[in-house]
C-alpha cells in the first residue's frame, strides 16, 4: 500500500454524543445541503494532518474538546491521531480508537521540524515516502525541508481552491511560487533538490558587501586612531628599524660576552666550593678513622703488656724446675706436685710469638696513622688554597656582574626601541592589507553569475503529465477532452488554448479536481510517491441548483457541462483506483444513482428528524 488512508474522523465531548465520520478504501462521498458540515470535515481532516492550525469557529465545535484521526499507514499498521479541538501538539495511538486516558499515546509535535522526527509532518511523510526531501524555494538554490503543510492542497483541496482562477500548483503567495513549482517536478519525478546548489542572492550579496566594507572601515578607523594625528612617517620607521637591526648584532655579541664571562666565573667558583666541601668529607673521614687507629694503638699496647708479664712470670718458672722449693726447702724428689716444666716452656714461647706480632702489627698501624694524618694534613692546606681562590672569584663576579648588567641593559633598551617601531609599522601593514581589502571588496560584483536554476517540471515530464491530465478527462467524459493540454508557462490546463481560469466556476473546478486526480495517476503509473488518498470538496460545482446555491447562476460552460454524463463516469474512474488509492469527494448535489454500489456515501440532510443532520450535533 502506497501512502496513507483515512479510517475515521471522530469529534468527542464531555457530555455530547462522539460525531463520527466512517472512509473505507476506494470511494467515499458526503453530500448534502449547504452549513451542515461538510466542508468544516474537510478542514478537520487539514487540523488533524497538522496542516492547519486551528479549526474553523462554529456554534457546534463548542461542545468538543477533542478530535481524533484514524489512519491506515504502510504495512497495515492502523493508528490515530488525537488532538484538542483547540489546536496544539498531538497524541499517536495503536489501534483505531476514539477514546483513550490522558496517560495514554505518544506525544507528537504539530509544528514541523526538519531536525525532529517526533512530529506528525514526519510521520505522515515518511508513510508517503516523502520525508527529508530537500526543494528548492528560489533562483538561488536555497532549499526548504517538505512538510506536510507544503503537500497538503495535493491530499486535501478545499471548496476555495478548487474554484480559484490561479494554478493548482500555486496557493496564491508569490514568494512560494518558486518552491510550489518545484514540490510539483518532485511530484511528478520523484527527484528532490538535494544535489542543487545554493548560492547567495544579488541583494543579500549587497547587503553582505556593505557590511563587509563598513566592517573594514571601522577597522581601518581603529587603526588610525592607535597610530593618532602625530604617528611617524612610515618611510622613516623603515630607516629607523634598518639601523637597529644593524647595530643589534654588536649589542648581543657584547651582551653574550659578558654573560659567558661571568658565568664562566660563577662555573668556577661553583667548582671550587664543590671541591672543597668534597676535601671537607674527606678530612672528616679521615679524623674519624684516626680516632679508630688510636684506640686501637692503646688496645695493642695493652696485650703487649700482658704478653710481657707472661713471657716473663714463664721465664722464672722454667729456670727454677729441679731446684729445691723456695718456700718450704723441699727436695725436687719430695715435692708432691708436677709443675710442668715442658707445659710452662711452651706457653712462654706461645706468649713471646704473639708478643711478636702484635708489635708488628702495631709498627703497621703506626705507619698508617702517619700516611693519614700526613694526607689530612695536606687536604687542609689544598682547602685553604681553595678558600682563597673562591674569595678572589667572588671579587671577580663582583666586578663582572655591572658590566653584564650595562650590556643587558643596552641589549633591552634597543629590543624595546625595536618592538615599538614594529609595532608602528604593523600597524601601517595591517592598514595596507585592509585598504587592500577594502578596494576588492569595492570591485567584487554582486550581480548573479551563471544561469538560473530550472524551476518546476521539465517540458518532456509537463508533456507527459498533460497526457495523463487528458486521459483523465477523456474517461470522464469531458467535452473537448482531446483538446486538453498542460500550459508549462501557467502550470494549468488549457482546452483548445483556453485557459482554465477564463472559464466558469464549476467548469474551473473539475479541472482543478482532474488536475490532482492526475497527480495520483501519474504518479502511480510511474511508481512515484503520492499521499495515497485525495478530498476533493465540490469537484462537481457546476451540478449544482442555481436557485439554492451562494455561487449563483450557471455559466453557459458550466450549464453545458451539467448537460453532460460527466457526474457519473467522474464517480466511476474513482472508484476504479479504489485499488491504488482513497478518494473522499464532498458534494452538495446527489451523486447518481448507478453508483451508489460502487461508493461509501455519507448524507447530511439539513432536516431535523430525517436522517442525519450534519457532521455535529446541533445546539439547542
Amino acid at each position: 500500500m502506497m501512502g496513507v488512508r483515512l479510517r475515521h474522523l471522530t469529534f468527542t465531548g464531555p457530555a455530547t454524543k462522539p460525531a463520527e465520520l466512517t472512509f473505507q478504501d476506494g470511494l467515499n462521498i458526503v453530500y448534502g445541503a449547504s452549513n451542515t458540515g461538510k466542508s468544516f470535515a474537510s478542514k478537520a481532516v487539514l487540523f488533524m494532518l497538522g496542516a492547519a492550525k486551528a479549526l474553523p469557529e462554529t456554534e457546534e465545535i463548542a461542545a468538543y474538546n477533542a478530535c481524533w484521526l484514524g489512519m491506515t499507514l504502510p504495512g497495515e499498521r492502523n493508528v490515530t491521531l488525537y488532538r484538542s479541538t483547540r489546536g496544539g501538539h498531538f497524541k499517536i495511538h495503536e489501534g483505531l480508537i476514539r477514546a483513550a486516558g490522558p496517560d495514554e499515546g505518544t506525544a507528537l509535535r504539530g509544528q514541523h521540524d526538519s531536525k525532529r522526527d517526533d512530529t506528525v509532518s514526519h510521520l505522515l511523510l515518511s508513510a508517503m515516502s516523502l520525508a527529508g526531501r530537500q526543494i528548492v524555494r528560489d533562483a538561488n538554490g536555497a532549499k526548504d525541508m517538505l512538510s506536510i503543510f507544503r503537500l497538503a492542497p495535493y491530499a486535501v483541496v478545499s471548496e476555495e481552491d478548487i474554484i480559484a482562477e490561479r494554478s493548482p500548483v500555486f496557493t496564491g503567495q508569490p514568494a512560494e511560487r518558486t518552491f510550489e513549482q518545484n514540490l510539483f517536478k518532485l511530484l511528478l519525478t520523484g527527484i528532490d533538490d538535494t544535489a542543487a546548489v545554493t548560492v547567495q542572492k544579488p541583494s543579500d550579496r549587497k547587503v553582505a558587501k556593505a557590511a563587509k566594507i563598513e566592517l573594514v572601515d571601522e577597522l581601518i578607523e581603529q587603526l588610525d586612531k592607535e597610530l593618532g594625528d602625530e604617528a611617524p612617517d612610515e618611510k622613516e620607521l623603515t630607516e629607523q628599524l634598518d639601523r637597529l637591526e644593524r647595530s643589534a648584532t654588536s649589542l648581543l655579541d657584547r651582551l653574550r660576552e659578558r654573560q659567558m664571562e661571568l658565568d664562566s666565573l660563577v662555573g668556577q667558583r661553583r667548582s671550587a666550593l664543590d671541591r672543597s666541601w668534597e676535601l671537607g668529607e674527606r678530612v672528616d673521614e679521615l679524623g674519624l678513622t684516626l680516632e679508630r687507629f688510636a684506640r686501637l694503638q692503646a688496645v695493642y699496647s695493652s696485650d703487649l703488656e700482658r704478653l710481657q708479664s707472661i713471657e716473663e712470670g714463664g721465664f722464672v718458672l722454667v729456670a727454677m724446675a729441679g731446684m729445691d722449693c723456695p718456700v718450704c726447702g723441699a727436695p725436687p724428689e719430695a715435692q708432691r706436685h708436677n709443675h710442668a716444666a715442658e707445659e710452662i716452656e711452651m706457653a712462654h714461647k706461645a706468649a713471646s710469638a704473639e708478643a711478636r706480632k702484635i708489635e708488628r702489627e702495631q709498627r703497621e698501624l703506626t705507619q698508617t696513622i702517619s700516611s693519614l694524618e700526613a694526607e689530612a694534613s695536606g687536604l687542609r692546606r689544598t682547602m685553604g688554597q681553595l678558600a682563597i681562590d673562591v674569595e678572589k672569584l667572588e671579587e671577580q663576579i663582583e666586578d663582572a656582574r655591572p658590566q653584564e648588567a650595562t650590556a643587558r641593559q643596552s641589549y633591552e633598551m634597543y629590543m624595546s626601541e625595536r618592538t615599538a617601531v614594529m609595532r608602528v609599522l604593523d600597524l601601517y601593514e595591517r592598514r595596507s592589507k585592509l585598504l587592500a581589502r577594502k578596494a576588492e571588496l569595492e570591485s567584487q560584483s554582486t550581480k548573479r553569475e551563471g544561469d538560473a536554476l530550472a524551476v518546476g517540471p521539465d517540458s518532456t515530464t509537463a508533456f507527459k503529465f498533460g497526457e495523463t491530465v487528458k486521459s483523465v478527462l477523456t474517461a470522464w467524459r469531458f467535452p473537448d477532452a482531446d483538446k486538453v493540454q498542460f500550459d508549462l508557462q501557467t502550470n494549468d490546463i488549457t482546452i483548445a488554448g483556453k485557459r482554465r481560469s477564463a472559464n466558469g466556476k464549476g467548469v474551473r473546478a473539475i479541472l482543478h479536481a482532474a488536475f490532482n486526480v492526475a497527480v495520483i495517476v501519474y504518479a502511480i503509473e510511474n511508481q512515484l510517491p503520492h499521499p495515497g488518498f485525495l478530498v476533493l470538496d465540490t469537484p462537481l460545482l457546476t451540478y449544482r441548483e442555481p436557485m439554492t446555491s451562494r455561487h449563483g447562476e450557471l455559466a453557459a460552460d458550466e450549464a453545458a457541462l451539467k448537460a453532460t454524463s460527466l457526474a457519473e463516469h467522474f464517480y466511476r474512474y474513482l472508484a476504479g483506483l479504489s485499488s491504488d488509492v482513497q478518494f473522499v469527494v464532498i458534494e452538495n448535489s446527489d451523486p447518481p444513482a448507478a453508483i451508489q454500489s460502487i461508493a461509501r456515501i455519507e448524507t447530511f440532510t439539513g432536516l431535523e428528524g430525517n436522517g442525519r443532520f450534519g457532521l455535529l450535533a446541533r445546539r439547542t
